[in-house]
C-alpha cells in the first residue's frame, strides 16, 4: 500500500486536497492511504487527521504570534509521526509559514530519504523572497498552478513544473438565469453578491464593510438583488444573529454558483478574487489588517497589487482597495460603475478573459500532480 503525509491550512488547500486524494485514489485503485492535516473535504476522502487545518488558520503577521507555541508543537509531532510512517512522499499544499518550517525538520532533523512535493506555491515572487533558500534546499519538487511561477523557480535553479489551475478543470460555465432561478432570485435583477472570506478574522474585518456598501449600491439601484456567499465552516444562522443582514440572502450551499450568476460581486482578496475573474464576473476586491500587520505588509510585500488578476498583467483590471481605502463609499462607486456603464462593464469583462487564456494550455490537473508524484516514487525505488 501506498502511504502518503498531505498538509493543507487553507479552504482552498482542503478543496485542492481532497480532489488530489481522490484522484491518486482511482490511479491506485484504493491501495492508498493518507496521513495529515486538513479540513472537513480531506476527512471525508479518508485523511487519518494528524490535527485539522481550522487550528493552524492565521491572517495578518500580529495574530500569528499569539499561536507559535501550538504551532511548534504541532510541527513536533507531525515531523515524529511522519518518521514513524515512513510514507512514500510528503505532499505539502499552499500554507509556507507551517509547510515549509516541516519540511525543513524532516530534511534536516530526521534525515528522511522519501521526496517532498510541493503543490500550489507560496507567493514568494510577491513577499519573503527569502524562502526560495528554503525551498531550493528541503523541497524536492515544486509543483505550481502560475504559468509565471515554473520560469520564476528555474531562475533560482528549483525543478517546478507548471501544472495548470484546478479550478478551470472543477467548473464549467452554467446557465446563470437557471442558477439564479435556482437560488432563489429574480433573473430580471442584477444580482450583486458578496464574498467576505473564509477565516472569521477575515469576516469581522469585511463584512460589516460590506453591508454598509450594499446600503449605499442598494440607494441608487432598484433593480438589484444582493447575497452573501458564506465559506464553508461558517453557520448561517450565526451570521444573521451576529450582523444585520437585512435584505442580503445568505447562501451557504455550493457559494460558488451564486458567484458565477453575480452581475458583478465584493470579494475579499483569495482565492475567489481569481474564481471570479476567471467566471467572468466582474469584482472589486478589499482587504484589511490589523494595523500592525498592515504596517509591516508595506515593508515586506514587493507586488503592487493584492488580487492574482492584476499581479499577473501588472495593472489593475480590477478594482481593490486595501486598509483606509476599503470603505463603502469607494466600493459602491466602483460596483455602481459596473452596474450602469454598460461599455465599462464590457472592458472589464474582455480584460478577464485575456486572463483566463493565460491558462488554458494546461487541462487535467490532478492527473498532471498524481503522475509527476508517481514519477518521483518510481525514481526513489
Amino acid at each position: 500500500m501506498k502511504r502518503y503525509i498531505i498538509i493543507s491550512g487553507e479552504t482552498s488547500g482542503d478543496i485542492y486536497g481532497s480532489s488530489l486524494m481522490k484522484q491518486m485514489k482511482k490511479t491506485h485503485h484504493g491501495d492508498i492511504a493518507f496521513w495529515g492535516i486538513g479540513g472537513d473535504k480531506m476527512y471525508n476522502e479518508g485523511l487519518y487527521p494528524l490535527g485539522h487545518s481550522d487550528n493552524i488558520s492565521v491572517v495578518g503577521f500580529t495574530e500569528i504570534i499569539k499561536k507559535i507555541p501550538s504551532i511548534n508543537n504541532l510541527l513536533n509531532n507531525i515531523a515524529r509521526c511522519t518518521n514513524e510512517i515512513q510514507p512514500d512522499g510528503v505532499i505539502l499544499i499552499d500554507f509556507p509559514g507551517f509547510n515549509i518550517r516541516l519540511a525543513k525538520r524532516l530534511k534536516k532533523k530526521y534525515k528522511i530519504p522519501f521526496p517532498i512535493i510541493y503543490f500550489i506555491s507560496p507567493q514568494i515572487w510577491a513577499w519573503h523572497e527569502s524562502r526560495i533558500k528554503l525551498i531550493k534546499k528541503y523541497i524536492d519538487k515544486m509543483l505550481v498552478i502560475f504559468p509565471f511561477e515554473e520560469s520564476f523557480y528555474k531562475q533560482y535553479n528549483v525543478d517546478a513544473t507548471y501544472v495548470g489551475h484546478p479550478f478551470l478543470d472543477e467548473w464549467s460555465p452554467a446557465n446563470t438565469n437557471q442558477q439564479k432561478n435556482q437560488l432563489g432570485f429574480n433573473p430580471k435583477k442584477k444580482l450583486i453578491s458578496i464574498f467576505p472570506g473564509s477565516r472569521l478574522m477575515e469576516i469581522k474585518q469585511h463584512l460589516p464593510v460590506y453591508i454598509k456598501s450594499i446600503e449605499k449600491i442598494k440607494n441608487e439601484n432598484e433593480n438589484c438583488e444582493f447575497a452573501l456567499g458564506l465559506a464553508p465552516g461558517f453557520d448561517k444562522k450565526e451570521i444573521e444573529k451576529t450582523y444585520n443582514m437585512r435584505d442580503i440572502q445568505i447562501i451557504d450551499q455550493e457559494p460558488l454558483q451564486l458567484l458565477e450568476c453575480s452581475h458583478a460581486a465584493i470579494v475579499t482578496s483569495g482565492t475567489v478574487s481569481l474564481q471570479a475573474s476567471l467566471m467572468g464576473v466582474p469584482c472589486v476586491v478589499g482587504y484589511k489588517l490589523s494595523f500592525l500587520s498592515w504596517l509591516l505588509s508595506k515593508i515586506l510585500i514587493k507586488v503592487k497589487f493584492i488580487s492574482m488578476t492584476n499581479i499577473m498583467v501588472n495593472k489593475m483590471l480590477i478594482r481593490e482597495y486595501t486598509q483606509y481605502q476599503m470603505t463603502p463609499k469607494n466600493i459602491a462607486q466602483e460596483i455602481n460603475k459596473l452596474i450602469n456603464n454598460s461599455q465599462y462593464y464590457s472592458e472589464v469583462q474582455e480584460n478577464l478573459l485575456s486572463v483566463k487564456n493565460l491558462f488554458l494550455n494546461k487541462e487535467r490537473v490532478m492527473e498532471n500532480v498524481t503522475h509527476i508524484i508517481n514519477l518521483m516514487d518510481n525514481e526513489k525505488n
